[in-house]
């Protein structure tokens, strides 16, 4: 078999590469062993938000009472809630099925790994031939050596997210992104959360300032989700049903079950890779250029397989920029610093450029700019008043450096923000066009008219 393009991995990377490169007239041939979608729709971003979306509505219904409005408590058929989860899954797995079909990709149902130079040998016995190889094979959640996981009481992400069971008490390693969306999940569904961080912060591989994480951390103790920093989990043993986690000051946790959600590695290993001179570092992440190449001819790595952040719209990002380059086109490179982030807590936290403090470390002068959530009508209306939203930019020449939103649907309302920063907009272009009210995106324009010294509805800094 010879194709133009062959494509190792069919997630959110490798599908949209092999789409637009086929929309460019290429001929092109995905190598996937298990679904389409890859960590993301299947074990990652899609059931992750989806059980977030659902659990919201426990916790509303328990809020409800404050406004005058009483439900009978309600009762969480579990099995019921994962096969809807699995139906969301399946939906969006069988679109990207077709999406492929009719753009002309070949899928084929292997795994692949690299023989020799422009040759991909299948688990099916063939061989395919292809003038350019695309390493985009994604990541797997990080196993820990005292937790292993094929233990029945240790979960990874993956089981966490398979709804087995709610435990009565989860203990959660690992104070990041995953754990604490995970935390936030399982609270809702009624299990008794501790999460325990080796680091001296939360999310402290996001570029947020303390202000931010502070917000989140009164959020989390108050919805009753306990959490330990600077406290290293050092192993575990099973006293009958339960499971005592020991941490290295010397306390015990009994809990049911222990989730490890340290983060995630690249999926590289066993793929032939230096068999044809391809390089990574010491963790497996491929060395690339800033083209995405490699250091072996006509290979190129994108999305999790190579540094940068572990997120779907990177991926994709890759993969669409390996695909014009493959065609004949120079697109834009990424600025990797840019991209926008969004962390599903309660309340949900979204970024995109540069922290306060990151900037500060510049030298620049800076205008900052904050409007809290409980000054909003429409927040407060919502029963969302928790939060702020903040605005960074450069004194001089007014262009926005960066903003951070913790609050009701900060997800949704970084958008406008990451154009802003990625377009090098200032303050005044977001101060100075009328947003409709009552509305949430109201409040990043007080905080670009606070930035300015012209706040309305808050005191100017």
């Amino acid at each position: 078999m010879k194709t133009d393009i062959a494509i190792i991995g069919g997630g959110p990377a490798g599908y949209v590469c092999a789409i637009r490169a086929a929309q460019l007239g290429l001929n092109v041939s995905v190598i996937e062993e298990a679904a389409l979608g890859g960590t993301c729709l299947n074990v990652g971003c899609i059931p992750t938000k989806a059980l977030f979306s659902a659990t919201k509505l426990l916790s509303q219904t328990a809020e409800a009472e404050q406004i005058g409005l009483t439900f009978a408590p309600p009762a969480i058929d579990l099995e019921r809630l994962a096969t809807w989860k699995g139906e969301v899954v399946d939906t969006l797995v069988g679109g990207i099925g077709t999406l492929l079909e009719k753009n002309g990709v070949d899928v084929i149902r292997a795994r692949g790994t690299l023989s020799s130079e422009g040759r991909v040998s299948l688990s099916t016995g063939d061989d395919l031939m292809a003038d350019h190889i695309v390493i985009a094979t994604g990541s797997d959640p990080v196993q820990i050596p005292p937790f292993p996981f094929d233990h029945p009481a240790i979960w990874s992400s993956d089981d966490a997210l398979a709804l087995l069971e709610v435990p009565k008490r989860l203990a959660i390693i690992g104070g990041g992104v995953i754990g604490l969306e995970l935390a936030t999940i399982y609270n809702r569904l009624g299990s008794q959360v501790v999460v325990v961080e080796l680091l001296p912060e939360l999310l402290s591989t996001v570029d947020l300032d303390r202000r931010t994480v502070s917000t989140l951390k009164r959020a989390l103790s108050k919805s009753g989700i306990k959490v330990l920093t600077n406290t290293a989990a050092e192993g575990f043993e099973q006293q009958g049903d339960t499971i005592v986690l020991r941490t290295a000051d010397g306390e015990e946790h009994a809990v049911d079950r222990i989730l490890v959600a340290v983060g995630r590695r690249p999926k590289t290993r066993d793929l032939g890779l230096e068999t044809c001179g391809v390089e990574m570092d010491n963790r497996g992440f491929i060395r690339v250029d800033d083209k995405l190449r490699t250091s072996a001819a006509n290979i190129y790595a994108i999305g999790d397989a190579v540094l940068g952040p572990m997120l779907a719209h990177k991926a994709s990002s890759d993969g669409i920029q390996v695909a014009e380059r493959l065609a004949g086109h120079e697109p834009p490179a990424i600025d990797y610093d840019l991209i926008p982030q969004a962390i599903f807590t309660d309340p949900e936290i979204a970024s995109v450029g540069l922290s306060e403090s990151k900037a500060k470390i510049s030298g620049r002068g800076l205008l900052v700019g904050r409007f809290p959530f409980a000054a909003l009508g429409k927040a407060l209306g919502m029963r969302e008043p928790e939060g702020f939203f903040q605005v960074v930019a450069d004194a001089d020449d007014h262009r926005i450096l960066g903003v951070q939103i913790i609050g009701a649907e900060a997800s949704d309302l970084i958008s406008e923000a990451a154009v802003a920063v990625q377009s090098g907009l200032t303050l005044e272009a977001i101060a100075d066009a009328i947003h409709p009210h009552p509305t949430l995106p109201e409040g990043l324009k007080e905080a670009a008219e606070n930035a300015l010294g012209k706040a309305i509805h808050t005191i100017n800094r």
